[in-house]
């Protein structure tokens, strides 16, 4: 199999929006795992409100999941180096787990990146504002050379689609990924100022005191 380079700006249509999502993957196998580090697989940009199933130290088991280290063919030198990954899928497996699992980000975000390991026409993600959804990806939409994984990152096109939720859903085995990553919203430059403002006066107030 040749192996290329898939750099893609995909338009998700989103039913009740007048714009969409924009979607980029690299779907080379050995260019999306050098966009990341396997040490930080599985450090997040906010805290688990219905967990999925954290895959650590990573591993693979035939039937219910696979690592997004792992090539089509057997895993990659130095696998044993990432720290895991996290799954959503369905069965005795993920008894313990949630499907859908949501992560509450700490911040607004415009954008999100992550490792999506072999992207399938069953994994949904959806991006949530306040808990409703305001942008869904499918994995299908990805053009995937064998099992392998892609990185993938998804951008708002405008502030109607700023997100502060991530939901991850699966309806087979399964949905793995790793390395998430977001860009928060900056703070408008009025925010700034308020800011500026308020600690100009708390240092005022010590001063007082004095």
């Amino acid at each position: 199999m040749i192996r290329k380079t898939f750099l893609a700006a995909i338009m998700v249509a989103l039913p009740g929006l007048a714009s969409a999502a924009t979607v980029t993957a690299i779907n080379d196998y050995a260019t999306a795992l050098g966009q990341v580090d396997p040490s930080e697989s599985l450090v997040l940009p906010g805290t688990w409100t219905a967990a999925p199933l954290t895959i650590s130290p990573d591993a693979s088991l035939s039937g219910q999941y696979r690592s997004p280290y792992e090539t089509a063919s057997t895993a990659v030198p130095g696998i044993e180096a990432a720290a895991g990954y996290f799954s959503v899928g369905v069965g005795p497996t993920y008894s313990t787990s949630s499907n859908p699992a949501i992560l509450a980000l700490n911040s607004l975000s415009k954008s999100v990146s992550l490792l999506w390991g072999s992207p399938d026409s069953y994994n949904t993600l959806d991006l949530l504002n306040g808990g409703s959804v305001v942008a869904t990806i499918l994995g299908g939409q990805f053009n995937v050379p064998g099992l392998e994984a892609s990185f993938v990152t998804i951008t708002a096109d405008n502030a109607g689609e700023y997100f502060d939720g991530i939901q991850f859903t699966s309806t087979q085995n399964a949905f793995e990924f790793s390395n998430v990553t977001v860009a928060a919203v900056p703070l408008p430059a009025g925010g700034l100022l308020l800011l500026g403002g308020l600690g100009a006066l708390a240092g005022l107030r010590r001063k007082t005191k004095k």
